[in-house]
């Protein structure tokens, strides 16, 4: 936890927000700002690195879009980036008014995979050039690639999910979710299962590496979110932790985290709120009104 990134929110047509690097210091009031990645943007996903010296993050594109992920040092400076799909057209039929871009990278960090709805399109890059080496059409946003980086898995529309290597000519698996879409996803640390999230109910579904699927909803009836939001597409989230499968997710009065084997309730906020997992997925944070806060997930019952 010695870096976080904070993307600040809009505050208005005319205020995109701002994305900092920042360093915690609990002597301090405020944490000590490292870098400004961007301004006038609104980040909507972020990876940092395993070894923690870079992050990758994905934007929102007012109108729609396909500008794809960009990478940075900690020092601020832009790495590289790459595009997803073909440059998009004020024609296409993408009638949702903001489009945004999720980002995953595989345990090793040696690849990157990022997601668009309106580009209809997930791609595959090398982490360190930016070079795009796999291309796959009508995904709706959310991806996942295993550890060693030879698996990817991306949402599709109607709630399906596909898998498949990332060799040349490598078969296609597509599994149906059950659910009216999938807005996170996370292969297990040993690339034998697969997490996807959706769901007005919270909804994980667990596969395994043949498509057998197990359904696990929140455990309080009451917990129920808007998926129809933008929100809800943007900020859920689904990690492989240290204690097994999470997902969080959220709309615009409702946040939750829970156990994707059980159900179990971790953690509520009642605020608009944006979340994460480091990347070892030790560590649940979570940014609302009352600031960033960041706990470790064995110790929220």
């Amino acid at each position: 936890m010695s870096v976080v990134l904070a993307g600040a929110g809009a505050t208005g047509n005319s205020d995109l927000g701002e994305v900092l690097l920042l360093r915690p210091d609990p002597d301090a009031n405020e944490p000590n700002q490292i870098a400004v990645l961007a301004k006038q943007s609104t980040a909507v996903d972020a990876v940092f690195s395993p070894d923690g010296a870079r992050v990758t993050l994905g934007y929102a594109d007012i109108g729609g879009g396909d500008a794809g992920p960009l990478t940075y040092g900690l020092d601020g400076a832009l790495h590289n980036g790459f595009a997803i799909g073909e440059e998009f057209a004020e024609d296409d039929d993408w009638e949702g008014e903001v489009g945004f871009v999720r980002v995953a990278q595989s345990g090793d960090g040696r690849l990157l995979a990022g997601g668009s709805p309106c580009a209809k399109t997930v791609a595959v890059a090398d982490s360190a050039t930016g070079r795009v080496l796999l291309t796959m059409p009508d995904a709706t946003g959310p991806a996942a690639l295993d550890h060693t980086g030879r698996r990817l898995a991306y949402a599709r529309p109607d709630g399906r999910v596909s898998v498949r290597e990332m060799t040349p000519e490598a078969a296609l698996s597509t599994w149906d979710t059950g659910l009216p879409a999938v807005h996170a996803l996370a292969f297990s640390p040993d690339g034998a299962g697969l997490l996807a999230a959706g769901g007005d109910h919270p909804t994980a579904c667990l596969f395994t590496a043949d498509g057998d699927r197990t359904e696990v909803t929140v455990a309080d009836p009451a917990l129920t979110i808007d998926t129809t939001l933008p929100w809800t597409a943007i900020s859920t989230r689904a990690c492989w932790t240290s204690r097994g499968p999470a997902v969080f997710t959220a709309d615009d009065y409702l946040a939750v985290l829970f156990d994707a084997t059980n159900g179990r309730v971790r953690w509520t906020g009642s605020d608009p709120t944006v979340a994460s997992f480091t990347p070892d997925g030790r560590v649940f944070i979570a940014s609302g009104s009352d600031g960033i806060s960041a706990w470790f997930l064995d110790a929220l019952a």
